[in-house]
């Protein structure tokens, strides 16, 4: 049966041409930023005094030893590009784990014990009546400037949304006849939990994970530009767009190639989720039968 469902989801996903393409460029920023050393032949920190605002190479005044131009310092602006993507990606990645953690912790122990739910549910409602950045931006204002304090300050954005979302499959899969004949059979909650509920409600985990990820990399790069997360000479996409901007008119790549690269990494993460949220929905699957089987 789970080689089954394997299979109609590589199937699903196989005929989807935008998800390929999706999962195609997100392969690439993921590849590019792991490989970066192995084919950069600069530093994104190096100064180049004589090549300050450098244009791409398409354009007059180009150079192939900076493909896409350099920045107001004369750093190369490929190198930062691509480092900034492996920061992008770091980011993301904390923001998923700990709200993913935390959020299964407290939704878990809200939507299994009545005593704790209104005390849980409580701090997430003082939560969510706050606007989501603005949150993040009082966070940040208590922990101090820095990329991991955005990160964590994205994760208190974040976290009621998972808790509040694992709650509720909790309490959808308590009271149903598999859990319930569980519990008569003397199963502890510890076991229901991770026997019983979670697998069965880790689908839409895994997709509100997927788009918390996204929300990560997003906020994380809007915390960086207003000069919250991380730091010059750090090389971030929000940080690139930050010390681009007094240059709009006259060099244009040092807002654009950065905003660029967060709107087809957002763009594409959120097709994904979206595929996903399709796919393990329990409707898009029909029973195992042997007229299947002949197919």
């Amino acid at each position: 049966m789970k080689n089954w469902l394997l299979i109609k989801i590589f199937n699903a996903i196989k005929k989807d041409k935008p998800v390929l393409f999706c999962l195609s460029v997100l392969a690439f920023f993921l590849f590019s930023s792991l490989l970066a050393p192995l084919f950069l032949t600069h530093s994104p920190e190096q100064v180049f005094e004589e090549f300050l605002n450098l244009p791409p190479v398409w354009m007059e005044g180009g150079s192939w030893k900076f493909p896409l131009g350099t920045d107001d310092l004369g750093r190369d602006f490929l190198a930062r590009l691509v480092y900034g993507g492996k920061i992008s990606f770091l980011a993301g990645g904390v923001v998923m784990i700990f709200s993913l953690l935390l959020g299964v912790f407290f939704g878990v122990l809200s939507g299994l014990f009545s005593k704790l739910d209104p005390w849980i549910m409580g701090a997430v409602d003082i939560l969510m009546s706050f606007p989501g950045l603005l949150l993040a931006i009082v966070t940040v204002a208590v922990l101090g400037p820095g990329l991991f304090n955005a990160c964590l300050a994205v994760t208190v954005m974040c976290l009621p949304i998972m808790i509040r979302l694992v709650r509720s499959l909790v309490l959808r899969e308590k009271n149903k006849s598999y859990v319930v004949s569980s519990q008569s059979f003397g199963a502890q909650p510890f076991r229901l939990i991770c026997y019983h509920i979670l697998p069965n409600s880790m689908g839409e985990i895994v997709v509100q994970s997927l788009l918390i990820f996204s929300e990560g990399i997003l906020s994380v790069a809007a915390l960086s530009f207003l000069g919250l997360g991380a730091q010059a000479p750090l090389a971030e996409w929000g940080v690139m767009i930050a010390d681009g901007r007094s240059y709009l008119e006259t060099a244009w790549w040092l807002v654009s190639f950065p905003g660029l690269c967060i709107l087809a990494l957002i763009f594409c993460i959120n097709i994904l989720g979206e595929k996903l949220r399709d796919i393990f929905d329990p409707k898009a699957f029909v029973p195992y039968s042997g007229a299947e089987r002949e197919k």
